[in-house]
């Protein structure tokens, strides 16, 4: 199974409002760093999210047992600060390994500017480089509209709804999409 491709980080990426940010992959000392992020993602935001991001042992464990080829955790960084978190992770056997999935978060004064996409396209093309056939994202439906539709922008395709999938603090149900993006000749001829 081919490796992920690193060589090109860390990159400076400039956002539309001609701000510039470090994309990287995280590495063993950025564990504050990464906690303080997602301490400043809203609450309401961070129900949704598959981890308990705000437990420090949950963020040291990621920091400690870092696998790139396992997860590959992209971070976006602006005046010393993490603004965004983009991973990808694989299972490196069985009925999935030949998929990645793809989770990102950005914080609230940082969305609008391109910095969501750009590091979907940074971990796509990582994926397409380690020759996965696809990326899969899960998203809250009615949370997430604008993510869904920067995704389609990408290339994603809308693949599945699983209907009340979700509860929220209030017992409210929320749907969840899968988007899968394609990848190998597709994603080339995509790209165009």
């Amino acid at each position: 199974m081919p490796t992920y491709k690193l060589e090109a980080f860390p990159r400076s990426m400039i956002l539309r409002d001609g701000s510039t940010v470090e994309l990287r992959p995280m590495t063993a000392g950025d564990g504050q760093k990464v906690l303080d992020f997602f301490l400043r993602v809203p609450d309401e935001e961070r129900y949704f999210l598959k981890d308990d991001v705000t437990s420090p042992k949950v963020i040291e464990g990621w920091a400690s047992h870092l696998d790139y080829d396992r997860a590959l955790p992209l971070l976006a960084w602006r005046d010393g600060n993490v603004v965004g978190d983009a991973v990808l992770v694989r299972s490196r056997v069985g009925a999935r390994r030949h998929i990645g999935e793809i989770r990102v978060v950005v914080l609230p004064e940082c969305r609008n500017q391109g910095l969501g996409s750009i590091m979907v396209r940074q971990l796509c093309d990582i994926a397409a480089d380690a020759e996965l056939d696809k990326v899969v994202a899960e998203l809250v439906a009615d949370r997430e509209q604008e993510a869904m539709m920067a995704m389609e922008r990408l290339g994603f395709l809308r693949s599945a709804v699983l209907s009340e999938h979700f509860r929220d603090p209030q017992g409210r149900p929320h749907d969840l999409v899968v988007m899968v993006l394609p990848l190998g000749k597709w994603y080339e001829w995509w790209q165009y």
